[in-house]
């Protein structure tokens, strides 16, 4: 799940809108049918179609077939989602304004889309004393996805991204992220700096029994090596494979998913911002429609990932080594009349142990972090057509580190502990034909 800058920095949106619903990349098995919801870009269909999904699409999918999702001819909806986001780590503070665009055109058995993200960054870095804050801006990488249901419930993914613009980052632009940057908090300038990419994915899906169905996935991506000096996430050549269960039962939808990734590639001489090696992650979710024509839903989900050696857990966009990433999120849409509420409330948390010898000294480091945030978005339809999506969502935590160092009389120890403080507001603005 990492992507050393990519799927660190946005985690807390992963968190928030990944773990709300699954992607369409992993059907499940077909059940019985469910009530038709109405026609158009629906609540439970845009939070699918979510380009933050498709950071975690290799985990289990769970939601049941929507009947207007196999309903012929030809559907689309193009999405904007302006954000402006405020973060202070201690005495460094830093901010955004970020600026998603997403189109999607659903066919009867495919789905293609493309998506990308202008973001304007300052930030303050840990010399920034005394000196200005230090500003950039870009776009992350534009991405082309094909998603083709190759029989009923298996799906062949094609994707390909560019590089992002800029591709790489200066050593003062990579300190400005870093300065606040960790799993826990969401920043889209951590998808600045990273390398083009290709990629192929396919999930197999068997019915083992009424509604409960077990999903087999495998998948190859190649990022092109980068060439110039500065600092670059870069991923080589990634496999990954996994496994997946669950269970549909009327609106409920329960499951659970086990992946594995390995990354070959190195440090481009020190200026590789993904830390190589692989990761593991676990998933459970739990889906519930409701509301009589079920555009409501419930979510409860959890994840734990874990690093598989990792070559270079320390990188310049973090503020503390990359460690095992776990996180809880509790999410709804609730129906008012014509609009829908959606609060969300979730719990992220990191932490990382190494142990060393330094000049002959064994030496230890703990770190970890952890953020709550919570967030009340409003959907209010406009016409046939459009909807608008206000957000609104603050966020709290600390971040800490200490290194102790163990010499023969005494353990001498230095370390830091710092409070987060942030929130966002955003306005989505959604076209559906």
């Amino acid at each position: 799940m990492h992507v050393a800058a990519p799927s660190h920095a946005r985690a807390a949106r992963i968190a928030l809108w990944v773990l709300l619903a699954a992607v369409p990349f992993l059907p499940v098995a077909p059940v019985a049918a469910q009530p038709t919801r109405p026609r158009g870009d629906t609540l439970s269909t845009r939070v699918r179609d979510s380009i933050i999904a498709d950071v975690l699409a290799d985990t289990l999918n769970i939601v049941a077939e929507e009947p207007q999702l196999l309903a012929p001819g030809f559907r689309q909806s193009f999405t904007i989602r302006p954000t402006y986001r405020r973060y202070t780590v201690g005495g460094v503070s830093a901010s955004e304004q970020a600026a998603y665009a997403g189109w999607v055109g659903r066919f009867r058995r495919a789905t293609l889309r493309l998506d990308l993200t202008p973001v304007a960054y300052r930030g303050d870095t840990t010399a920034t004393d005394g000196r200005p804050p230090v500003e950039f801006g870009g776009t992350s990488p534009a991405s082309l996805r094909l998603d083709v249901k190759v029989r009923t419930a298996d799906t062949l993914r094609l994707f390909a991204q560019s590089m992002s613009s800029p591709a790489t980052l200066s050593v003062a632009q990579a300190q400005a992220i870093g300065a606040v940057g960790t799993s826990t908090i969401d920043l889209d300038a951590g998808a600045l700096g990273i390398a083009s990419r290709v990629g192929v994915r396919y999930a197999l899906t068997q019915a083992i029994g009424s509604g409960v169905a077990v999903s087999l996935r495998t998948g190859v991506e190649y990022d092109p090596k980068p060439s110039g000096s500065d600092a670059v996430s870069w991923r080589g050549t990634t496999v990954r494979g996994g496994v997946g269960l669950s269970r549909t039962s009327g609106e409920t939808t329960v499951g659970a998913g086990v992946e594995m990734t390995r990354s070959f590639t190195d440090s481009l001489d020190g200026r590789n911002l993904f830390p190589g090696g692989g990761m593991l992650t676990v998933d459970t979710r739990l889906m519930r429609f409701f509301g009589g024509d079920g555009t409501g839903f419930l979510t409860l989900n959890g994840f734990y990932s874990r690093p598989l050696d990792l070559e270079r857990p320390d990188v310049a966009t973090r503020i503390i080594p990359i460690g095992d990433f776990l996180g809880a999120t509790l999410a709804a849409a609730i129906p008012a009349g014509a609009f829908s509420v959606q609060p969300t409330v979730s719990v992220l948390r990191e932490t990382s142990n190494a142990q060393t010898t330094v000049s002959g000294i064994p030496t230890t480091l703990d770190a970890s972090g952890t953020t709550a945030s919570a967030s009340l978005g409003v959907s209010i339809p406009i016409g046939r057509s459009v909807t608008v999506t206000p957000e609104v969502g603050g966020a709290f935590g600390s971040v800490g580190q200490t290194v102790s160092a163990r010499f023969p009389r005494r353990t001498r120890s230095q370390s830091f502990s710092d409070p987060i403080r942030g929130g966002w507001v955003t306005l989505e603005l959604s076209i559906a034909r």
